[in-house]
């Protein structure tokens, strides 16, 4: 490998996963490790860099996080690292593109590297056309929610926005919301998040609160609607009426314990913009390895220099994609 070398990193909650990026976007020496096993990301790198015999000096490098990506010390949502960008430039000599993990998976999906887009919803039509304008959200509903933005302007060009609406606060619509809520502020929380409500697994004692479902395929289906009511909120905020994508075990379970009217019915309960939101289409993603597919996208983003300063010739396609 050269100076040109490119590596994908993603951060999740158990795992810490890396990858080289060669001929164009292939992910080559994959190994995947316990975050458990280092004490900070530095020593993961290390390892990672010794086991493949391959200097990260020099490399260009993707790193796809949880939580914030703000600051030059990022601090992970669920985990025990602090992140230093100063400390990322002196391992690779470059600043490291530090992305959310939820846009890496729009990245993954815009750039078409490895995903499965599955309709979810009754509306006629195929896959996502991400050349064409419009703008869809993507949320992650996982021991976290997440979301980003995926917009593509009238040229074709994407962009992709790291949002946060997971901690937004969470709005009672039936009676059998407002007693989730008060059975989650038992627990001792004086606010309740959407995250708090959407990541409660079926089977947690929370249920056991009066006014609640009692059995397992009921409590999903409250869920999967509460998932639905919080998607077509996100596709108002953000105005993104050509889609919404779903993705995360949350929606795994959603889907196989047939759930997914639930999820509709959540989401197209609004009043105002109804006929809009039960237009909007609706995708469930699945793929393996999006996340470091999604760094590989996110390394495009920085068009290779050649001796006059002036970005090397590429094909206009993938000027597109990897336009921010």
């Amino acid at each position: 490998m050269n100076k040109q070398d490119r590596l994908a990193v993603s951060i999740d909650d158990h795992l810490i996963s890396m990858a080289w990026v060669e001929h164009g976007r292939h992910l080559a020496y994959l190994e995947k490790y316990p975050v458990t096993q280092f004490s900070t990301l530095t020593d993961a790198l290390l390892a990672y860099e010794r086991s493949t015999r391959t200097p990260l000096l020099g490399a260009t490098c993707a790193l796809a996080v949880q939580g914030v990506t703000y600051g030059e010390t990022i601090v992970l949502s669920r985990g025990s690292w602090a992140i230093s960008r100063e400390g990322l430039r002196s391992l690779f000599g470059n600043d490291v593109i530090v992305i959310n993990n939820v846009a890496a998976y729009a990245w993954a999906v815009a750039g078409g590297t490895g995903p499965k887009l599955e309709g979810i919803s009754s509306v006629a039509g195929g896959a996502p056309d991400f050349n064409k304008g419009g703008r869809w959200v993507l949320i992650n509903v996982n021991e976290g929610v997440g979301i980003a933005v995926i917009d593509t302007d009238k040229r074709g060009d994407i962009r992709v926005l790291e949002c946060e609406m997971g901690h937004c606060g969470f709005v009672a619509s039936t009676k059998e919301d407002s007693a989730l809520a008060r059975a989650i502020k038992a627990k001792g929380h004086k606010r309740i998040s959407w995250e708090m409500v959407l990541t409660l697994a079926p089977d947690d004692p929370v249920w056991s609160a009066p006014g609640l479902p009692t059995t397992r395929s009921q409590r999903v289906a409250m869920l999967a609607q509460l998932i639905g009511s919080y998607a077509s909120d996100a596709v108002l905020a953000y105005g993104a009426w050509t889609g919404a994508i779903v993705t995360g075990k949350h929606i795994s379970t959603m889907m196989a314990e047939s759930a997914q009217p639930s999820f509709n019915a959540g989401f197209e309960s609004k009043p105002k913009f109804g006929r809009l939101i039960r237009s909007t289409p609706r995708w469930r993603l699945g793929g393996q390895d999006l996340l470091l597919a999604g760094c590989g996208i996110a390394l495009d983003r920085h068009l290779p220099r050649n001796e006059t300063g002036l970005a090397q010739e590429m094909p206009l396609e993938t000027i597109r994609r990897i336009a921010c």
